[in-house]
């Protein structure tokens, strides 16, 4: 695959996180769809920092990642720029005790 080509299919994948509610529930709780930006890098990066941040703040989370049809609409979750802004309510930080 060419790099060209790896940046139009990074620009149609659709990567939904899912979490644990406290109750053991899982549900969906965002969005990264690829159709919402124009460079493919971007794409990856905003990917990358959200699992890197839902890892860091040890939240029980899973990826379900594919690849949008022609018609699919876009997903109705919060994007994870929406998202991230309830991380301190809904997946604090733990705490360590020393």
């Amino acid at each position: 695959m060419t790099e060209e080509s790896d940046n139009s299919e990074e620009l149609r994948l659709i990567r939904t996180c899912f979490v644990a509610k406290p109750d053991g529930d899982v549900i969906a709780a965002f969005a990264i769809d690829g159709r919402r930006y124009t460079d493919a890098h971007v794409a990856r990066q905003i990917y990358e920092e959200a699992r890197g941040e839902m890892s860091r703040r040890w939240a029980a989370w899973e990826w379900e990642t594919h690849t949008s049809t022609p018609n699919e609409p876009y997903s109705k979750l919060p994007s994870w720029e929406e998202y991230r802004m309830s991380l301190d309510e809904t997946h604090p930080l733990p705490r360590f005790n020393s």
